[in-house]
C-alpha cells in the first residue's frame, strides 16, 4: 500500500480579546427583540470564537497555534495537531481573561511570526481575527507585516464588527424588564489597516459575516 505524503500547513491564529470585542453589532430593533425574548445578544467575541471553532473543525493535517492579544500578546498553545485540546481551550476562553485595555495588533503579529521559527511547513499563515483598530502596539503592525512578508508568511485578517452603529453593554440592569442596558457607541473598526496587512504579505482580507 502506498502512503500518501500529505503536506500540512502551519497556521497561527492571532485572536483579539480587547475590550471592544464585547460590543454588539446589530440594529436597535434586533437588539430589543432579542432582549424581549429573554436572550443576550451575541457580541463580537462570541462571533469570533464561532468563526475560529468552525475553522479548526475543518483542519486535518495542519498544525494550528493560538495567540490571544489585548494590551499584550499571549501564547495560548503552540503549533499542534491536537484539535480537541484546542477546542477545549477555546470553549473556556472569556473576555477579561487578559488585559483588554489595548489592541496590540503589532505585538500579536510579532508573537505569531515568532511561532514559525522551527516550522518546516512550506506554507505558513497567520489568521488575524480582530475588530481592527490598533492601539498600544510596541511595533507597528505595518512594519510587522513587512517582516512577515520577508519570511514568506502570509497574513489573512478577518474583521469582526461593522462600521455601523454598535452597542456596548453597561453594568446597568433595568429594574422592571431585568434586562441589561446597552449604550450606543460609534464603531472604531479599521478595515484599511487590515487590507494593507493582507496586501503586504500576499494574504487576503475577509469580513466575518
Amino acid at each position: 500500500a502506498e502512503t500518501a505524503e500529505v503536506e500540512g500547513i502551519d497556521i497561527v491564529v492571532a485572536f483579539d480579546m480587547s475590550g471592544s470585542m464585547e460590543q454588539v453589532d446589530m440594529a436597535e430593533e434586533e437588539l430589543v427583540q432579542l432582549q424581549n425574548a429573554g436572550q443576550e445578544p451575541a457580541n463580537r467575541f462570541v462571533g469570533a470564537v464561532e468563526v475560529l471553532r468552525n475553522f479548526v473543525k475543518t483542519r486535518q493535517y495542519d498544525r494550528v497555534s493560538l495567540v490571544s492579544f489585548g494590551k499584550e500578546a499571549f501564547l495560548q498553545f503552540p503549533l499542534t495537531l491536537d484539535y480537541g485540546v484546542m477546542l477545549d481551550i477555546l470553549g473556556k476562553m472569556k473576555l477579561g481573561d487578559i488585559d483588554g485595555s489595548g489592541t496590540a495588533i503589532g505585538n500579536a503579529l510579532a508573537m505569531s511570526v515568532a511561532r514559525f521559527k522551527d516550522s518546516e511547513a512550506t506554507t505558513q499563515l497567520v489568521i488575524l481575527i480582530t475588530d481592527g483598530e490598533d492601539n498600544g502596539s510596541k511595533i507597528a503592525p505595518t512594519e510587522m507585516a513587512k517582516l512577515a512578508a520577508e519570511q514568506n508568511i502570509k497574513v489573512f485578517p478577518i474583521l469582526v464588527g461593522s462600521e455601523d452603529q454598535t452597542w456596548r453593554p453597561t453594568q446597568v440592569i433595568d429594574l422592571f424588564s431585568r434586562q441589561r442596558r446597552y449604550e450606543k457607541v460609534s464603531s472604531q473598526v479599521n478595515p484599511s489597516l487590515l487590507k494593507e496587512i493582507a496586501e503586504t504579505t500576499g494574504g487576503r482580507f475577509y469580513r466575518a459575516a
